[in-house]
């Protein structure tokens, strides 16, 4: 069976019956790929909609493509999970966003904490982007939302309501009853902390507000990799990777 590729399109391009690809995702599919008439792909809007069908038209700018089928919420977790995650050096938080929402993260908190060396500031426009391509390689159909940088207090009052976790080196244990902790919940945030970790008294803040302090195991695990094997657990006991 051929591959089927995805692209993006915009929603305003989308019209009874078919859609337009235009831009770089045009150009893309036509130049770079040498996409014709005939050929088959998959389209996401970002806004929770996959449609799929034949290529009918290429012209100048321009790749029409027939709607033969549209799925709402195609490839998307039930479980809308949040990553507070203090910002990182180096370039690294691109990575967790991109790995984050192949995954199935579906926001990015970026956070200024007490051990956060702070760099990173202006990015969220980038990251909405690294979100965004990630969405379209990986076969989800809604777009990750970037949140504008928060400090940790207004990160966790914006938490309010939803299962909360916090990932701490000094938990005594290593997550257990999860999916409990899960059990028809809709939404969920997972704190994880810079390199430098969380300080004393935000772990006290985020525990006055519900939060659970999980440990992930023996092993120090950098940020961007305690982020997302901490993200993997909880998808995984609320059965959004079965």
């Amino acid at each position: 069976m051929a591959h089927i590729h995805f692209f993006f399109v915009d929603p305003a391009d989308v019209g009874p019956g078919q859609l337009v690809l235009r831009g770089a995702e045009y150009n893309h599919a036509a130049r770079v790929l040498r996409k014709q008439a005939g050929e088959r792909i998959i389209a996401v809007d970002g806004c929770g909609r996959r449609y799929e069908g034949p290529i009918v038209a290429l012209g100048s700018g321009e790749l029409t493509v027939a709607i033969e089928s549209a799925v709402e919420g195609g490839g998307e977790p039930r479980l809308r999970l949040t990553l507070a995650q203090g910002l990182l050096k180096g370039g690294m938080f691109d990575w967790v966003v991109e790995k984050g929402t192949e995954i199935g993260i579906s926001v990015f908190q970026p956070m200024i904490t007490a051990h956060t060396v702070v760099e990173g500031r202006g990015r969220e426009g980038r990251w909405q982007e690294k979100a965004r391509a990630a969405m379209k390689q990986c076969g989800r159909s809604l777009a990750p939302v970037v949140r504008p940088v928060a400090g940790f207090a207004r990160a966790l009052e914006a938490a309010g309501g939803e299962a909360l976790f916090i990932a701490w080196e000094e938990a005594e244990v290593a997550p257990a009853g999860l999916a409990e902790a899960l059990a028809g919940r809709t939404a969920a945030t997972l704190f994880i902390g810079p390199e430098g970790g969380f300080s004393e008294e935000e772990v006290a803040l985020a525990s006055a507000a519900g939060a659970r302090t999980i440990s992930l195991g023996p092993r120090r695990l950098r940020s961007e990799t305690a982020a997302l094997t901490a993200a993997v657990r909880l998808l995984d006991a609320a059965g959004e990777l079965a």
